[in-house]
């Protein structure tokens, strides 16, 4: 086994290792978010059973907390979205390094493609082409996000 094969395993194996322990971070953090959804739910219950005509600070206050807390998950979603994507691209990676197959260039741009695609954000982009060859992501910087129209269903973009 030449040096170059067991490296190529060493990195695949790395990479599966970074993308199980996204994946494993990502499902230790769902329960803590979906109890607090299912907070943030009973304490629209109650507000709601005050009736519309509950003007006190108070209620005008947890209101305003509510709809922060609600915020606050919407950005807790997106990073769920994005490491969901950059989990899939290094599972990908790993079987990319391990495969001996002669359209490896084709498949690697792909990949990469396939990752630029599914990020959501200009910002997520313009970073993947600092470390891409421009040509990978010069496609995409050419058109602006309201050109590529609406995120996709389930997606929540704020910006």
């Amino acid at each position: 086994m030449g040096t170059a094969d067991h490296n190529g395993r060493e990195a695949a194996r790395v990479l599966l290792a970074a993308s199980d322990q996204i994946d494993l971070a990502l499902r230790q953090s769902q329960p803590s978010v979906d109890a607090l959804g299912e907070a943030l739910q009973n304490l629209a219950n109650v507000l709601a059973a005050t009736g519309k005509d509950g003007r006190s600070e108070a209620l005008i206050a947890l209101r305003a907390e509510m709809l922060r807390a609600i915020t606050c998950l919407q950005y807790h979603d997106r990073m769920t979205q994005h490491l969901s994507h950059v989990r899939d691209y290094l599972a990908g990676s790993a079987e990319q390094m391990s495969s001996r197959e002669d359209r490896a260039e084709e498949q690697w741009t792909g990949l990469h493609n396939t990752l630029r695609e599914k990020l959501l954000s200009e910002t997520q982009r313009m970073r993947l082409g600092r470390i891409f060859p421009s040509e990978l992501v010069a496609e995409d910087s050419s058109q602006a996000r309201d050109a590529r129209g609406a995120s996709k269903p389930g997606d929540i973009d704020l910006f």
